[in-house]
């Protein structure tokens, strides 16, 4: 029986938190360079990016390495106003089995 190990889910889940340094948000056309915000771990690895002054429509919001490769991209459709704004990643890593035939 082969049964991938809750370490190994672990050991991916921290990884790949110390590999996203920032974040990439456009709006109105314009990428903007954010900080995360809010790590949580709470129900699996979440990353928060929070807006606060920037008014448009955000239409694209990226995670991103030290070298500025995207690695988490959501495509969006938000009108934001002067209000606060928080965007979340989630990163749900799931054991499934997969049986083959033959």
């Amino acid at each position: 029986m082969n049964e991938i190990q809750p370490l190994l889910v672990q050991l991916t889940e921290e990884f790949f938190n110390n590999l996203v340094v920032s974040a990439k948000v456009t709006i109105d056309g314009i990428v903007y360079d954010k900080p995360i915000a809010h790590t949580s771990t709470r129900y699996g690895l979440r990353k928060y990016v929070k807006l606060t002054n920037e008014q448009g429509l955000i239409t694209r919001a990226a995670l991103v390495d030290a070298h500025g490769r995207e690695l988490y991209v959501k495509d969006m459709h938000y009108q934001k106003d002067a209000q606060g704004y928080a965007i979340a990643f989630p990163l749900m890593i799931e054991v499934k089995e997969v049986k083959v035939n033959g």
